[in-house]
C-alpha cells in the first residue's frame, strides 16, 4: 500500500501544478470526479513531502532489490478482483475506492521502477479474462519474459481476448 500511496501523492503533486485548471475549464464531469477522488486520497504536499516521498522510494526499492537477489520473480495478481464493469470507478466514491484498492499491484511497482508484465491465463466461465502479473528486479526483463513464455504455454491461451460482446 505504501508505494501506491506515495505514487498517488506524486501524481497529484504534479497534477495540481499543471493540469488541475484544465480539468475545471474542460468541465468534464468524469475527469472532475476522478480528480476529486484522487485529491481526497492525497492531501497537498510541499517540497519537503515530495522529497520525503522520493527518499522513501529509494528505501523501498533497495528492499525489493534485496528480495530479488533471493527470488528472481514475484508472481502476483494483476488485480485483487476480476475485471470490473466498464466505468465502475465513476459510479461513486466507494466504487472508486474499490477499484483503486484492487489495482494496487499495478500502481506500486511502477513507482519503484520495477518491470512488470501481465500474462493472460484464460477466461472464467463467464468469459472474463484472467491472468497473472510478473515483477522482476531492475533490468531483469529477460527473466520475466522467460517465465511468461512458460506460463503462456501452460495456460493454452494463444490469442488476445476481446472482452467486448459481439454485436
Amino acid at each position: 500500500r505504501e508505494p501506491a500511496k506515495l505514487q498517488a501523492m506524486l501524481w497529484l503533486a504534479e497534477f495540481r501544478r499543471t493540469a488541475a485548471v484544465a480539468i475545471e475549464q474542460e468541465d468534464d464531469p468524469d475527469a472532475k470526479f476522478i480528480y476529486a477522488q484522487m485529491a481526497r486520497h492525497c492531501p497537498e504536499t510541499d517540497l519537503n513531502g515530495f522529497h520525503d516521498a522520493l527518499k522513501r522510494r529509494s528505501e523501498l526499492l533497495r528492499e525489493w532489490q534485496l528480495f530479488f537477489v533471493q527470488y528472481p520473480l514475484l508472481l502476483c495478481p494483476v488485480s485483487a478482483e476480476l475485471p470490473f464493469p466498464d466505468l465502475l470507478d465513476l459510479e461513486s466514491p466507494e466504487a472508486f475506492d474499490r477499484v483503486f484498492e484492487a489495482l494496487l499491484p499495478q500502481i506500486g511497482t511502477p513507482f519503484l521502477g520495477l518491470p512488470g508484465l501481465s500474462v493472460a491465463t484464460g477466461v472464467t466461465d463467464g468469459n472474463v479474462p484472467t491472468g497473472v502479473q510478473l515483477i522482476a528486479g531492475r533490468y531483469r526483463e529477460d527473466t520475466m519474459l522467460a517465465a511468461a513464455e512458460v506460463i503462456e504455454a501452460a495456460s493454452g491461451v494463444r490469442a488476445a481476448i476481446d472482452p467486448a460482446p459481439a454485436p
